[in-house]
Order: structure tokens, then C-alpha cells, then sequence
């Protein structure tokens, strides 16, 4: 049968809400890839070989699974090179395939060197449900069932993608219609135990999930950033495509991506391309930069079909193109993923602890743990804080302290992590550009203990934010560290002001509650990054 190709190659340029400067690039992937069937769930597995899903469907509209038909799926790869360029897509060998079954979905766990896949019997009332394989020696396991309750038996689990928490655990992201949901499909987590074996699953609940169905979660690790789809309400018809900022049950109020990214179709399947070296560049201007790209599907109009327009799904790349300002314009040093600004703009970056952490009842000065561990506990206390402040006999007053705590988590606290993200980038894209960068941060305390006991805190604190350091993006800074490219200056303050607050101040009453929960305790338990000094490099 002919096919029928409406605009293909054709590019969709825009500019997004977050910059004038920043812009989405959406490409139609070429035929050696897409068919006049359905190809979804495009990842990258050691940075040269993409797989994704291809099924030649009936031509009835499929939402949000890979809601098979009785022709099945299958799980092919095609070669990506260097220069971003993706060759001819052929069926993958490696043993994700399997006759009767249909296969796809694929998430690759790099630290483990483990792929997920969703599998189920053909036939449309079979269900889906999460299989795995460990590469060892080269060679990839026999695939196999996950263990625990992912799989649940009559409901479905699907749309595997991995994430990493700060304590170095291995945490699955995936999508069912299991009970306990909010309706429709969910997104639920479970943290990996062991090798094929997960812990207990956990609803992401509101905000992420919706009373409608959300679906194909893919965790940006480097950002810190949960992408899904959703048809709920609000957004621009069929399927659209969503972020939300946190990590495992703590979750900012999901997004819609705008009609950059999403159309009146079905827009789903967002995923990133792990090294941005990879990422296309032609077509650019002498004073634009790919800062991130990735890949996209949809039955948008001009994707392929045989007989009925937007009834399947194709692969679309996408890029974020940033545009170099003027020299008229205030210089831009770097440009994060979502916004333009530079390290300078960030500076002081204060990053703040909870009392007495991380590592309470301790003299010691370094620590285990990163600033994200400490960062999602100290974040779901807000509630503590509100109902632990002084009770004013003026009604208003008490208003504004409410206030003030509810200021401090949203505006400081939050920020300051969102803004440690940022800086990561910053400070990433200096070292790969051959630059040596000195950091310096200054640690302290609140005036609640003795003077050794809040300079070793502060210390700890330091500590924190080097750990962060050590493990953002699986640890691409450590050998800046290693090699000396990157140094860090601390200087461990103790408590501010620790000289003038008197002995029987509440702020030095360990029994008081102002010691732990007042907001200028709260204030002073932190670390700032003061300085950023970049010398070499091009």
C-alpha cells in the first residue's frame, strides 16, 4: 500500500515562555524509523544505540499504553553517532524479543547495566507487566519477571524508567491502573532492593497523578524533574506532556510543557538523550547552543500512516536551542535547561539545613549523606514549623508568621535547591570547557550548642554539598575533583552572631522550641556558596 508522508522533516520552531532566548526544535525522525504503523518509547543505551518500540497496528486510535493489538510489538534499535546522526532502525537481537509475547517500553539502568521492558501475552485482553536483564560480560541476561508486587495479576504496570536517590538507591518509576490509584492510570514508585527485586510500590499521588490517566513517567536525573503525559484537564487536547520538579513522593505541581512541545493530539513518550554531545547541530546560528535534546511521540499530522490520518504514533526528536544575547545585553555566562542565567546571578547560593542535621548527636565533620536527602526531609516540615511558632495575641501577626514560614519554605528553601541544580550545570559546562573553577562556601549554625559542637556542623554541612557534588548526573564531576580542576574552599563559621547571644537566650535553650523551629534559627542554620572563580579554558 502507498504510503502517505505529510511534512516530513519539517521543523517546528518556537519560543518558550521561560526566555526569549530559549526555544524548542521538534523533528520528524526519518522512515527508516518510523513506519505507517506505531513507533514509541525511544531511549539510548551506551550512548550509540537507540531502541524503541515499532507495532503494525490497526488502524484504531491508541491513548496512553501500548495498548496492544493482536499484531505484536516488537523492541528494534538503530545506531546513533557521534555527530547525533540516527541510521536505519533494524530488529534488536539481544533477547528482548520474544515469539507470542509483545515487547517494548524499554528504560536502560545505567549504573546497574540493567534493562527494563513491559511484556504481555498478545491478544487484546492480555495485561502488561515489567520484565528486566543484566548485562554481564558483554552479553545480556534472559529477561525476567520482576519481583514484589510491580506486577500485580489483571492490571496492567508499564512505562518503566529509573531514577537514583540521593542515597545512592535504585528507584523504579512506572504506570498501572492497580487499586489504590487516583483513577485511570497512576504513576507509582518502588525503590529496587536487590537485582529484580523491589520494595513495596508507592502512589506518586497529587499533584503528579490525576483523576484521568497519566502515563510514560521518564525521571531526568541530571534535573531533578519527573516528565509524564497526561489527559486531564487543561491541557491542549488528546495527550499532553507534563513536568514536575522532586524526587520519589515529594513533587512540585506538574506543568504542562505548552504548546512548544505539546499539539491537540497525543503528545507522549518525552525522553532526554543522556549526552548532549550527541545532540544534532546543524542548522545552528554562529550565536546559538543546543542545550539538551531528546525524543518525543505522536500522532500529530504528518506522522505516517495507510489509510487514516492521526491514528498512530511517530518518533519526533526534540531540541532546546539557546540563542547567544546581543553584546548590547547583559551577558549571560550559561544557560540552564529552563532559564538564562549566569553563576554570578546565583551568588550567594544559601542552602539550608534543618536543626542539627545532617547527622544528629555528632561531632563528627563529614558526612554520608548529599543536600537532596536532607533537602526532601527538611522540605516535608513546613507543617511542623507553622504549628510550632509563638501564638500572638493579635490575630494578624500570627498571620504574617504563617506567612513567613510558608515564604521561607517556598521562596528559600525550595529555591535554594532548584538554584544547586542550576549551578551544577554552570559549573559542569566550565570543566568540560577546560576552565579550573575554585568554589568557596561558608558553613553555619544555629546558636542552639557550644562553639566545637556548631563548627564540626558547619563542617558537615560543607560535606553535604560536596557529596552532591561527588554524585550529580552519576558522578561526572568527581574526576574534576580528583584531578585538581575543581577546588573547594570552606571556611566553618560556627553560629553567626554566636559571640553576642546571651546564655539564656530561647535560640541557646535546646528544651525551647524557638531553638529549632524560629525563622531566624532557621536562617542561620545553612551554607552559602560566596564565591566562583574560573580561570583558563577557551
Amino acid at each position: 500500500m502507498k504510503r502517505i508522508v505529510l511534512a516530513i522533516g519539517a521543523v517546528l520552531m518556537v519560543t518558550l515562555g521561560w526566555g526569549q532566548n530559549l526555544r524548542y526544535e521538534v523533528t520528524h525522525l526519518h522512515d527508516s524509523i518510523n513506519t505507517t504503523g506505531s513507533e514509541t518509547g525511544a531511549v539510548i543505551v551506551d550512548d550509540s544505540v537507540i531502541l524503541y518500540t515499532t507495532m503494525q497496528m490497526e488502524e484504531t486510535p491508541r491513548l496512553y499504553l501500548v495498548d496492544f493489538n493482536p499484531i505484536l510489538t516488537e523492541i528494534y534499535e538503530a545506531p546513533i553517532d557521534t555527530a547525533g546522526t540516527i541510521g536505519r532502525g533494524v530488529l534488536n537481537q539481544w533477547g528482548l524479543n520474544a515469539n507470542g509475547m509483545n515487547n517494548g517500553n524499554v528504560a536502560y539502568d545505567p549504573k546497574g547495566d540493567i534493562i527494563y521492558i513491559t511484556r504481555s501475552e498478545s491478544g487484546d485482553r492480555s495485561v502488561n507487566h515489567i520484565y528486566y536483564s543484566h548485562r554481564v560480560n558483554k552479553r545480556w541476561g534472559k529477561l525476567q519477571k520482576l519481583k514484589g508486587n510491580v506486577n500485580l495479576s489483571g492490571y496492567n504496570s508499564s512505562h518503566p524508567s529509573i531514577g537514583y536517590l540521593p542515597t545512592g538507591q535504585t528507584i523504579l518509576y512506572f504506570s498501572s491502573d492497580r487499586p489504590g490509584g487516583l483513577g485511570g492510570m497512576d504513576i507509582w514508585y518502588a525503590i529496587i532492593i536487590s537485582e529484580g527485586t523491589p520494595g513495596n510500590c508507592t502512589n506518586l499521588g497529587a499533584p503528579v497523578n490525576s483523576d484521568s490517566n497519566d502515563v510514560t513517567p521518564y525521571y531526568s536525573n541530571e534535573e531533578g524533574i519527573l516528565y509524564f503525559s497526561s489527559n486531564r484537564a487543561g491541557g491542549h487536547g488528546g495527550i499532553d506532556i507534563y513536568q514536575s520538579e522532586g524526587m520519589r513522593n515529594t513533587w512540585s505541581t506538574p506543568v504542562n510543557l505548552g504548546e512548544e512541545i505539546n499539539t491537540e493530539y497525543d503528545d507522549l513518550y518525552f525522553s532526554f538523550q543522556p549526552c548532549r554531545c550527541r545532540c544534532p547541530q546543524e542548522g545552528l546560528k554562529d550565536n546559538e547552543i543546543v542545550t539538551a535534546c531528546g525524543f518525543l511521540a505522536s500522532n500529530r499530522p504528518g506522522s505516517l500512516y495507510k489509510t487514516s490520518e492521526n491514528c498512530c504514533n511517530d518518533l519526533y526528536r526534540w531540541r532546546r536551542i539557546f540563542t547567544k544575547p546581543d553584546s548590547a545585553e547583559q551577558p549571560i555566562v550559561y544557560v540552564d535547561t529552563f532559564q538564562t542565567h549566569s553563576v554570578k546571578e546565583l551568588l550567594p547560593l544559601s542552602l539550608y539545613f534543618h536543626n542539627d542535621e545532617p547527622d544528629a548527636k555528632t561531632l563528627d565533620t563529614t558526612t554520608r549523606l548529599d543536600y537532596t536527602a536532607t533537602w526532601q526531609r527538611y522540605m516535608q516540615l513546613r507543617e511542623e514549623y507553622k504549628g510550632a511558632q509563638s501564638s500572638p495575641v493579635d490575630r494578624r501577626k500570627w498571620d504574617s508568621i504563617q506567612k513567613g514560614v510558608d515564604y521561607f519554605f517556598e521562596f528559600e528553601l525550595k529555591k535554594g535547591h532548584s538554584d544547586m541544580l542550576k549551578f551544577m550545570q554552570y559549573l559542569y559546562a566550565d570543566l568540560k570547557a577546560g576552565k579550573r573553577v575554585n568554589i568557596t562556601i561558608n558553613g553555619y549554625a544555629s546558636p542552639l550548642f557550644e562553639s566545637l559542637y556548631n563548627v564540626n556542623i558547619s563542617k558537615r554541612r560543607i560535606d553535604c554539598f560536596r557529596n552532591s557534588l561527588k554524585r550529580w548526573n552519576n558522578g561526572v564531576l568527581l574526576p574534576y575533583l580528583e584531578n585538581g580542576s575543581l577546588r573547594i574552599e570552606t571556611v566553618a563559621n560556627g553560629a553567626p552572631g554566636e559571640e553576642v547571644v546571651a546564655a539564656a537566650s530561647p535560640l541557646r535553650n535546646p528544651k525551647s522550641v524557638r531553638s529549632v523551629y524560629d525563622m531566624q534559627a532557621a536562617h542561620n542554620r545553612r551554607i552559602d556558596i560566596v564565591a566562583y572563580e574560573v580561570r583558563g579554558g577557551n
